[in-house]
C-alpha cells in the first residue's frame, strides 16, 4: 500500500511538472538571467491569488476596474504607430501616442512616460516630488491627492493588432521578484533542471556501477583487480569537496558571474564520484551469486559467461539496483539543492532559486518564493521514500 501511494505521489508530481513546463513561456525561461528582458514587468508583485488586481492581456480595448490599487504598467508588443486612450471614471480622457518596434511599455518608453507624467502634472496637478513614488502608468489612474481613483476605466489601444498587457499589483501564480522576473517561470525551470540532472546522474551511476561491479566481481583478472582498487579509492574520497573543486575548475562564467556547465558534463562528474559505493555493493552480490550451485550447473551445461550474467546474476542485481536508484534519486535532489543554495553548482535549480530569495532579502516579504520549492522537495521526497520502502502487501 505504501509503495502504491509513493508511486502515485511521484507520478502526480511528474505529470504536474511536465504539464507546467509544456505551458511555460519559453522566451521568459530563456531570458531568466537576462535582467533587461524583465524591465517592463512589476517588481515584487504578489501572486494572483494574493493580490487585489491581477494582470490582463487584451487587443483593442478592455474595461478595467480599479478598487484599491492602480495598475503599475501597460506593456505593448508590436510594430508601428500606437495610440492609447483611457476613459477615466471622473470624465477625463488620457491620450498617449508613440511609435514602437517590438516590446515596450508606458514606463520604459521615453515618449509615453513623458506624456503620462505631463498628464499627472498639468491635468491632475500633482507635484514633481509626487512622481518619485509613482510609475508613469500609475499616474494615469490617480486622483488629485495621489490616491488611486476607484471606478471603471475603458482602455483602448490602436491599432487593434497591438498586443497589450495591463499589469496590476499581482502577477502570475507566484508573483515576481524585485527584478521583475516571473517566479513561476523560475520555479518550473528550476524544478525541471533539478529533476533532469538528478535523473541523469542516477542513470549514469546505475549503468556504470552495474558494469564495473559485474566486471570486477565475476571476472578474477588483473582488470578486475584494477577496477576493485579504483572503487575502493572512490569510496575513500569525500565526494562533495572533490565535486566542488572539479566543478569550479571545469565550469565557465556566464551571466552576472554565475557558473555554467553542460548538464551531461555535470551529471558525469557527480556520477563518477558516487559510483564507487554502488559498484562495490554490486560486486559483492555478484561474488556471492557466482559460487552458487545453479551457476555451476549452468556453466556445466555449456552456458557462456554472458548468458550466465544476463539470465542468473542480473536477477539478483536488478532488484537491488532499482531500490538503490530510488534512494539515490532523492539523494541527488538533496545534493543538487544544497550545492545550488550556496551557488556552488552551475545552472538554475531548487537551491539556486531559493538562494536568490536570500540575495534579494525576500525571505519574509515574498515568503511564497522560498516556500514553493520547499514544498516540492518535501512532497517528492516523501513519495520516493514510500516507493523505495518494503511492500506492506
Amino acid at each position: 500500500m505504501k509503495r502504491r501511494l509513493g508511486a502515485l505521489m511521484v507520478a502526480a508530481f511528474m505529470i504536474f511538472t511536465a504539464l507546467s513546463y509544456a505551458t511555460l513561456d519559453m522566451e521568459k525561461l530563456a531570458n531568466w538571467d537576462n535582467y533587461l528582458f524583465w524591465v517592463d514587468y512589476p517588481k515584487g508583485a504578489r501572486p494572483a491569488w494574493l493580490g487585489d488586481s491581477g494582470s490582463v492581456e487584451f487587443r483593442g480595448g478592455i474595461e478595467y476596474t480599479v478598487t484599491q490599487k492602480a495598475p503599475v504598467n501597460l506593456i505593448l508588443r508590436g510594430t508601428g504607430d500606437v495610440s492609447i486612450t483611457i476613459f477615466r471614471p471622473d470624465g477625463r480622457v488620457v491620450r498617449l501616442s508613440t511609435e514602437i518596434n517590438g516590446t515596450t511599455s508606458v514606463n520604459s518608453n521615453t515618449e509615453l512616460a513623458l506624456q503620462a507624467r505631463r498628464f499627472a502634472l498639468e491635468v491632475l496637478g500633482l507635484r514633481r516630488e509626487d512622481m518619485a513614488f509613482l510609475t508613469p502608468t500609475q499616474a494615469l489612474f490617480m486622483d488629485e491627492n495621489r490616491n488611486p481613483l476607484p471606478g471603471n476605466y475603458t482602455v483602448q489601444v490602436h491599432p487593434a493588432g497591438i498586443e497589450a498587457q495591463l499589469i496590476g499589483d499581482a502577477y502570475g501564480l507566484l508573483g515576481t521578484d524585485y527584478k521583475g522576473r516571473d517566479l513561476w517561470v523560475g520555479f518550473v525551470g528550476s524544478t525541471v533542471n533539478t529533476l533532469i540532472l538528478a535523473f541523469l546522474t542516477t542513470v549514469l551511476v546505475i549503468v556504470v556501477g552495474i558494469a564495473l561491479g559485474v566486471g570486477s566481481g565475476y571476472y578474477e583478472t588483473k582488470l578486475g583487480d584494477v577496477i576493485s582498487v579504483v572503487l575502493e579509492a572512490l569510496n575513500a574520497v569525500p565526494y562533495l569537496p572533490l565535486a566542488i573543486a572539479i566543478i569550479f575548475v571545469l565550469s565557465s562564467t556566464g551571466f552576472h558571474g554565475k557558473l555554467e556547465m553542460g548538464t551531461v558534463e555535470l551529471a558525469s562528474i557527480l556520477a563518477l564520484l558516487l559510483v564507487g559505493k554502488f559498484a562495490s555493493a554490486v560486486k559483492g552480490i555478484v561474488m556471492h551469486e557466482k559460487v552458487q550451485e545453479y551457476i555451476e550447473s549452468a556453466r556445466a551445461l555449456g552456458a557462456s559467461d554472458l548468458q550466465i550474467i544476463l539470465r542468473h546474476v542480473m536477477r539478483a542485481v536488478l532488484p537491488y539496483a532499482l531500490s538503490y536508484s530510488t534512494l539515490l534519486f532523492a539523494q541527488m535532489i538533496a545534493v543538487i539543492s544544497i550545492l545550488g543554495l550556496f551557488q556552488i553548482i552551475p545552472g538554475v535549480n531548487w537551491g539556486s532559486f531559493v538562494a536568490e530569495a536570500f540575495s534579494q532579502n525576500a525571505i519574509y516579504t515574498l515568503w511564497w518564493w522560498p516556500l514553493s520549492p520547499s514544498i516540492a522537495i518535501i512532497l517528492l521526497s516523501v513519495g520516493l521514500t514510500l516507493l523505495s520502502g518494503p511492500s506492506s502487501d
